[in-house]
């Protein structure tokens, strides 16, 4: 007797005949229908349904024969499973593999054999449909071809079962039990990712598959939330937010968490992208409203990328992908936002990818080039120092202005790269620049941006750069960081500013009037300057929503605080003498320079003498 050899792939088979979960399962009409049929349809006593486990094959349908399984070693379909095609032995007495088998010389007395592969979706054989007799036989062309029909007749209702199965057990994953003293309005929407991309996987590759949406949601404040608060507060707040989600999603929906901030939700049965959009919108509307968290009144943003499937994906990565995009265009939107996918939305997308990867490319041929608007003061107009502002000149020639990059190099992770090549080269500039003002004390003011702040290991390698470029003697330097950036762990953040400030580094808030300060930290970190905010000089004296009042509060908040403040985006003299009058110290527009390349910035300084005072 030959015994069939274990094909190479028998534990990723394995695998595949395992997650159905039939092994050992209950009789059931419809398998035993498809059993009756095989043995109608080729004349044979016996018509089975066999499953190669392990060490067995295991009969999930046997019409004609008092048999549950028997030993894989022994078994022709350990054969058949060998093959992409039908295995027929017309007589096993005279076939040499089979001749002196148990099952042949014993009962069941097998002489003809019929065996039909059972080859799941990816490819795998996982058992085979049987026609047996006790008496040789053949079979017609016509009998194959049905026979074939009706193995993959077995593997579409084994599909069905395991994605029933899964849901059913999804479902379940979402109403546990609830223990004593328990909340009375328990979370019950959420499953495992694995679960959910396993239906996922089964909605997507099987035959006339129903319609179904895909949606993407990400809090975009939860990371922000958590470290500016106590995490059970952030928590409890999210806690709240996923019961509205449940309360939003059909019961037959799913949802998995793919990270702290990010959620898969698998919608079933609906059938149009507007239906999908309508959904998407309710819960974008619902979950970025305010939530009341003990003394605390919190809102997190949301953005949701949405997919509809109608048997237009050919594969689960492509309507992944596809959700993803969708997600990052909409989170790219200020406030809450949902999108869908769409041709446009691909080219985007592509088009993104291929920014970041040449945006990478030039950081490390450090194609940077810093540009510098002067600081002046607004008594005198004297030039006290200059914002070097990022420029980027791209492979094909092209300076580009940071609105055009600092969103790739925030999605590539770029940022901290970005910031610690601009100090290296602003730093060089100055250099430069002091020769047009030798002895004359000027500052030097940088962005900093939040990834410098948020690591230790970046922190240190900003140090390095700092110890290893220093500035021209009489120059200081200023780092800018944004109002947004101070939601961090407050104890992280101030060790990590105190640190720049002990060497010698001015810290300024930039944009100051746009984020969230509390007053607490105004006065506790180390800061110098308040950047005020180019919006609210803009609509100094405007018609409506003029912002004068804010701006006097804003100097006589930093004036009790002792911090210097400098007004951004002057471009009228009635607007510079407007906060000189009230006490603004410093200034930055075009009023009195765009921000230019060095040798521009060299030549506006040579074209006012070396005291390069304004007149």
């Amino acid at each position: 007797m030959l015994q069939a050899p274990i094909p190479r792939n028998d534990q990723d088979r394995l695998q595949e005949l395992w997650s159905y979960g039939i092994l050992d399962s209950p009789e059931e009409q419809a398998f035993d229908d498809i059993g009756a049929l095989v043995r109608d349809l080729a004349g044979t006593a016996i018509g089975i349904i066999s499953l190669v486990d392990e060490n067995r094959q295991w009969f999930k349908s046997c019409i004609g024969l008092e048999a549950k399984e028997t030993p894989r070693n022994i078994s022709f379909c350990g054969h058949t499973i060998l093959q992409r095609t039908p295995l027929i032995i017309e007589d096993a007495l005279k076939d040499e593999r089979f001749c002196d088998n148990p099952l042949v010389l014993e009962k069941p007395n097998i002489r003809f054999y019929a065996g039909f592969p059972l080859i799941s979706a990816n490819g795998l054989a996982l058992g085979s449909l049987c026609a047996v007799d006790q008496q040789p036989r053949q079979l017609s062309s016509q009998q194959v071809e049905a026979l074939e029909r009706l193995a993959r007749l077995v593997v579409q209702q084994m599909e069905l079962k395991r994605q029933s199965r899964l849901l059913e057990h999804s479902q379940q994953a979402r109403q546990p039990e609830a223990e004593p003293g328990a909340s009375a309005d328990p979370i019950t929407l959420l499953t495992s990712c694995d679960q959910l991309l396993s239906m996922l996987e089964l909605m997507v590759q099987q035959q006339d598959a129903a319609t179904f949406g895909l949606l993407r949601l990400e809090f975009k404040d939860w990371r922000r939330i958590r470290v500016a608060l106590d995490r059970e507060i952030a928590e409890a707040m999210h806690a709240s937010q996923l019961r509205r989600l449940q309360q939003l999603l059909p019961a037959n929906a799913s949802c998995a968490a793919l990270g702290e901030q990010e959620y898969l939700l698998l919608i079933p049965f609906i059938s149009s992208s507007e239906r999908l959009e309508e959904m998407a919108k309710a819960i974008t509307e619902s979950l970025q409203m305010p939530i009341s968290v003990g003394p605390h009144l919190l809102s997190s943003q949301v953005a949701v990328g949405a997919a509809l499937f109608q048997n237009n994906y050919s594969s689960t990565d492509a309507l992944l992908r596809d959700v993803e995009i969708a997600l990052r265009n909409a989170a790219r939107q200020p406030g809450s936002h949902y999108s869908s996918i769409d041709l446009a939305s691909r080219i985007q997308a592509q088009q993104d990818l291929e920014l970041e990867s040449e945006l990478r490319h030039g950081l490390s041929l450090g194609q940077l080039e810093p540009h510098f608007q002067p600081l002046f003061d607004l008594k005198t107009r004297a030039v006290v120092g200059f914002e070097a502002l990022a420029r980027w000149r791209s492979q094909s020639g092209d300076l580009l202005l940071p609105s055009a990059f600092l969103p790739a190099a925030e999605r590539a992770e770029l940022m901290a790269d970005l910031d610690r090549q601009m100090i290296v080269q602003a730093i060089a500039c100055s250099h430069e620049l002091a020769q047009v003002l030798p002895s004359q004390p000027q500052l030097l003011s940088l962005n900093l941006s939040s990834p410098l702040l948020e690591s230790a290991e970046q922190l240190q390698k900003l140090h390095s750069v700092l110890d290893h470029n220093p500035l021209p003697r009489h120059w200081r330097l200023q780092l800018e960081v944004l109002e947004g950036h101070l939601q961090q762990n407050e104890a992280l953040l101030q060790q990590h500013l105190q640190s720049l400030h002990r060497r010698g580094i001015e810290l300024a808030i930039d944009d100051f009037g746009t984020g969230y300060s509390s007053l607490n930290r105004l006065n506790s970190f180390p800061f110098t300057t308040l950047k005020v905010d180019m919006s609210f000089v803009k609509l100094l004296n405007a018609s409506e929503n003029a912002s004068n009042r804010i701006l006097e509060v804003i100097q006589a908040l930093a004036a009790s605080l002792g911090l210097h403040t400098t007004a951004e985006g002057i471009e009228t003299e009635e607007q510079l003498q407007w906060l000189q009058q009230r006490g603004f110290e410093w200034g930055q527009g075009y009023l009195i320079a765009k921000p230019m390349s060095l040798m521009a910035t060299l030549d506006f300084l040579r074209s006012r003498g070396a005291a390069a005072v304004i007149a």
